[in-house]
């Protein structure tokens, strides 16, 4: 009974996390990530910024069972992240550093069935294995060392 509780209360946390509106407040993470470029071009920010999956480079290539758009959002005043897989939506905490590491951890999602999850197993795979990112004008890139995991392109909140 406690258990199924437990699990309740999480789901509507995370539930509830997905749709807040608070903007970041600007601590370190956001400074650094707004840093990080491979052009030199003025970037979009890593926290703030609302993310949408654009491509899982060794994942699913047919867009046309992902159900809603995917997409995560980094929040700089908690370290957080948090998204919509598809079907079930997502958070947990990050670390982004002013040299481009990305350590994406406690990644916890809602239960929900779904007839993509091959694209949010994908998904959720990649953020997990991220040690580092780029941005390049609205182009996030997350990765394994120099391997690309996957790409997102930038929107407006």
């Amino acid at each position: 009974m406690k258990l199924q509780l437990l699990s309740a209360f999480a789901a509507i946390a995370i539930l509830a996390a997905c749709q807040s509106t608070q903007q970041p407040t600007g601590g370190d993470s956001a400074a650094a990530a707004s840093a990080i470029t491979t052009d030199g071009q003025p970037a979009w920010p890593l926290a703030g910024t609302k993310w949408v999956l654009k491509e899982i480079v060794n994942g699913p290539k047919d867009t046309s069972d992902w159900g809603k758009e995917i997409y995560m959002q980094f929040v700089d005043s908690s370290s957080q992240v948090r998204g919509h897989l598809g079907c079930n939506g997502f958070g947990g905490k990050f670390l982004a550093t002013a040299t481009g590491d990305l350590q994406v951890s406690d990644i916890i999602s809602t239960q929900m069935a779904c007839p993509a999850l091959n694209v949010e197993n994908a998904f959720s795979q990649a953020l997990g294995n991220t040690n580092k990112y780029t941005i390049e004008k609205d182009l996030l890139s997350i990765q394994r060392n120099d391997t690309v995991l996957a790409t997102f392109t930038a929107a407006k909140p």
